[in-house]
């Protein structure tokens, strides 16, 4: 199926569904907005009182147009709740110029007209009659600036005040009618309102009649499709056909009815779930310049969120890696359970491509079953120990799978410091998001993960000078959980190794080894160190240069060491030089040429799992009190 058919059944299978963390599907002909002023009337039309509502008060279902829906700078009045400039028939007495008050005059003519068409018709309603009865008067404004809301200059004109953040002109009123049956005061919870505007617009919906291409039944044909879809690019649209001129179908058709004709009521429903989804399940990827991704399943059924840690609970002493595969499968068997078999799951990432144009930039559709499957797998093979601080904030070790964002941050970005002294690692917006829509692409088609980010991370760890060491420490763990998935990728396709996350005595690997070697040269300068000593090793200041010529720098790292070397215990010493001998010994390519060459991605692995081992300090503190 198709993005559009699978939107089509979303919308079918979940109108009317909604809980009080999730905002209700809009039906056909109706959006969200966002209103600043509740205007409270009773049902014979009279002013009871107003108030400015508060940011997390003001969405607010509304009747609509198809060109108000989508409409720019003309003049498009919505069918019921508008801005004041459309609604208060007294907006132009207060207007500073002359082409102010012609504008308000020309919003508030289409605006009452349209009104009291609805409110004559057959599918009138008591509440329409009653706003309808009270702008007539064109008092709005009057009874506003008694009530505190609206404020004049010198008495005459609009002052530059704002209406919870907007200018007059584009504060949005919505109403509320007081005697009404409890719970349906309002005329965005009144279903019986809600339905007699669905059926009085499709009586009245002008347009042409023709073949929907997606429906294949002769309908009315929508020109002018909502936008709106996704809040960080409002005024994008997904559908539109109104260049003339350009590329938009040009060299394929002669005119844009050639092009799509899609009907009103299928787009109005297509768009209306799209922005539901986008509303309740949108995942935002980028600071500024952002691309929203949604995952969701058209029967309305919960899905894993891939761009969270898959919901896991962090345990101080889940430092097992079986133990974290046995969470995952838990977390995600909840989720299996809910699915019949026919059941799918579709992932989509949608991008405006310009301020008008809005473009699905991802789309992937899998049976539920083989979507749970692919993420389970990402997560049992993409997983390293990071570290964390509990609320003591003692420091433990928790195995997880890195977010999406934590990788191409970890590959890509640059450590920034905040006012508060803090420092984080920040990716460009667009580096962010094609990198993201990259990985998300490898989990839910398994496919490898691509070798330029592993290498990208490889680089970024090689380089702890230019981290802070919380930083540090996230960019390692992240490299070594990449460069682990990376590995079992290609063992998988090559049957050869498992992901391990123990050090491994017997591998033989030159790049695994000389990881191994950079922690024990690491640990010996540290031993040194007196209480409370800040200062870098020189193994951390040269790891740069120990990754692209390792024996080089080895042999320089190995003669600084030997001042440090003299202030250990005889026992001590003894235990480091036999630790390093013994990974020597395992280099079994004994050329000069062959041993200097810059090291592969399991170096990092060695290293972390080595310099783990020596802090867990077991086999020294056994040598330790036998030397007592």
């Amino acid at each position: 199926m198709s993005w559009t058919s699978q939107l089509y059944k979303t919308y079918e299978e979940n109108l009317g569904k909604h809980t009080a963390e999730s905002m209700q599907m809009a039906p056909v002909a109706h959006m969200h907005a966002k209103a600043q002023i509740e205007v409270f009337l009773n049902l014979d039309g009279d002013f009871q009182g107003a108030r400015i509502l508060e940011k997390e008060d003001a969405t607010t279902l509304i009747p609509v147009t198809e060109a108000s829906g989508g409409r720019g700078s003309g003049v498009a009045p919505h069918a019921l709740c508008d801005t004041l400039s459309y609604v208060a028939g007294d907006f132009e007495q207060y207007c500073e110029t002359e082409k102010q008050k012609r504008g308000a005059r020309e919003k508030y003519t289409s605006y009452i007209s349209a009104l009291g068409n609805w409110a004559v018709s057959e599918y009138s309603h008591p509440k329409v009659r009653a706003i309808y009865a009270y702008l007539l008067k064109k008092e709005l404004i009057s009874d506003l600036r008694k009530a505190g809301i609206v404020f004049l200059k010198d008495g005459e004109v609009f002052d530059e005040r704002k209406i919870a953040g907007q200018p007059y002109e584009k504060a949005l009123v919505r109403f509320r009618l007081l005697g009404s049956p409890p719970g349906q005061e309002g005329t965005w919870s009144d279903d019986s309102l809600i339905e007699a505007y669905v059926s009085y617009y499709q009586s009245i919906q002008p347009g042409r009649k023709d073949i929907c291409y997606f429906t294949g039944r002769q309908e009315i044909i929508s020109k002018n499709h909502p936008k709106g879809i996704v809040a960080a690019n409002y005024n994008a649209k997904l559908v539109s056909v109104n260049d003339s001129h350009g590329y938009t179908y040009l060299g394929r058709f002669r005119n844009a009815e050639q092009a799509y004709a899609f009907s009103y009521v299928a787009s109005q429903k297509i768009h209306r779930a799209l922005t539901w989804l986008a509303k309740n399940k949108g995942a935002y990827i980028g600071t500024k310049d952002k691309r929203m991704f949604v995952c969701w399943n058209p029967n309305g059924q919960k899905v894993p969120d891939i761009f969270e840690e898959f919901g896991l609970i962090g345990d101080a002493d889940d430092i097992v890696e079986v133990s974290y595969k046995k969470k995952l499968i838990k977390a995600f068997q909840g989720y299996r359970d809910q699915f019949q078999k026919d059941e799918t799951i579709i992932v989509m990432g949608l991008d405006a491509a310009t301020t008008g144009r809005l473009s699905v930039t991802y789309y992937s559709e899998q049976p539920a079953n083989t979507f749970i499957d692919r993420i389970l797998y990402w997560g049992e093979t993409c997983n390293w120990y990071f570290l964390k601080f509990n609320e003591k904030k003692e420091p433990y070790y928790k195995v997880e799978t890195p977010i999406f964002r934590r990788i191409v941050e970890c590959a890509f970005g640059r450590e920034r410091e905040r006012e508060n002294g803090y420092s984080y690692i920040e990716a460009d917006d667009k580096v962010l998001k094609e990198q993201t829509q990259r990985l998300v692409n490898c989990m839910i088609e398994q496919q490898p993960i691509p070798f330029d980010i592993v290498h990208a991370l490889v680089v970024r760890a090689s380089m702890p000078m230019a981290y802070s060491r919380l930083n540090r420490e996230r960019v390692l763990s992240t490299a070594c959980a990449v460069i682990v998935k990376y590995n079992c990728d290609k063992a998988n396709s090559m049957k050869g190794e498992e992901n391990e996350m123990k050090l491994d005595k017997t591998r033989r690997d030159r790049s695994y080894l000389f990881g191994r070697l950079l922690a024990i040269l690491e640990k010996v300068e540290l031993e040194t160190f007196d209480p409370g000593e800040q200062r870098e090793p020189n193994a951390i200041r040269m790891q740069e240069a120990y990754m692209n010529h390792p024996l080089q720098t080895c042999m320089t790292l190995k003669k600084m060491l030997i001042p440090y070397f003299k202030k250990l215990p005889s026992w001590k010493r003894n235990f480091y030089e036999d630790q390093i001998g013994e990974v020597i010994a395992l280099l079994t390519d004994e050329r000069e040429q062959i041993l200097n060459q810059s090291l592969g991605a399991a170096y990092l692995l060695g290293y972390y799992l080595q310099r783990a081992e020596l802090n867990n300090k077991k086999d020294i503190k056994k040598e330790e009190k036998e030397n007592e």
